[in-house]
């Protein structure tokens, strides 16, 4: 047999496997009862909630801070007859917008600085503490010292805003993080004590049986009095 009818039947071949489409393999279906990440702004809004007076202010403020928008802060006053008088303030954004990231630096930093007593409410941590001064003319100059938005709007660093504030970011970020966990573990501890209360619920305990009365006891008869022996006679005596 010659070498042509051997490679014929072959490059025939060759072509046909060639020209035979490829079907692309389909993905594989989504399961639909997968469970999902929360999303970073619910998991920010839920740690900062305490922060901001309230988880519908905590969900604003993290997305103000996310898009770089304008937000309110809501402050407390108390009277000297305890009235408490809650006063809402709209505060401009010096800063631009900033990654998740970003966003969970400044509230921890904003939260540290309002446990260390550096500023006296949420609205100056974020945005610096303003000073007005007269001049000799009259007019007022105003200067804001701090804050830890208005310094990121300077141009510095999340570090040497950290360091400039007197902190260090890795502790911020580690603590922030064991926060997070800790109330994590409350919270699934307090399904699974729910749960395992429901379970005790629902089992019905069987009612006792009542004991049955005791018989009362019988009384047994008195004794018949035994008689009493005669005396003896006396002996007479011997003659």
């Amino acid at each position: 047999m010659s070498l042509r009818k051997l490679l014929l039947p072959a490059l025939i071949s060759a072509a046909l496997f060639a020209a035979t489409p490829v079907l692309a393999q389909d993905p594989p279906p989504e399961d639909p009862d997968a469970p999902t990440a929360p999303v970073p702004q619910e998991r920010l809004a839920d740690r900062y909630t305490e922060l901001a007076g309230s988880p519908e202010a905590a969900d604003a403020l993290v997305d103000a801070l996310r898009t770089g928008g304008d937000f309110a802060v809501v402050t407390e006053t108390t009277a000297e007859d305890g009235t408490v008088t809650r006063t809402e303030v709209l505060v401009a954004n010096p800063a631009g917008p900033m990654g998740w990231g970003g966003v969970n630096i400044t509230l921890s930093l904003a939260q540290a600085l309002l446990e260390a007593g550096a500023y006296p409410d949420l609205q100056s941590a974020l945005t610096g503490v303003q000073t007005t001064v007269t001049n000799d003319d009259g007019s007022t100059t105003t200067t804001v010292e701090g804050g830890v938005l208005t310094m990121r709007a300077d141009g510095m660093g999340w570090g040497q805003i950290a360091n400039e504030l007197g902190f260090r970011m890795g502790d911020l970020v580690s603590a922030s993080n064991r926060s997070e966990r800790a109330a994590a573990r409350i919270e699934n501890g307090k399904a699974d004590r729910a749960a395992r209360g429901e379970r005790i619920a629902r089992v019905d305990r069987p009612e006792r049986a009542a004991r049955p009365e005791r018989p009362e006891r019988v009384e047994r008869p008195d004794r018949p009095e035994r008689p009493e022996r005669p005396e003896r006679p006396e002996r007479g005596g011997r003659p």
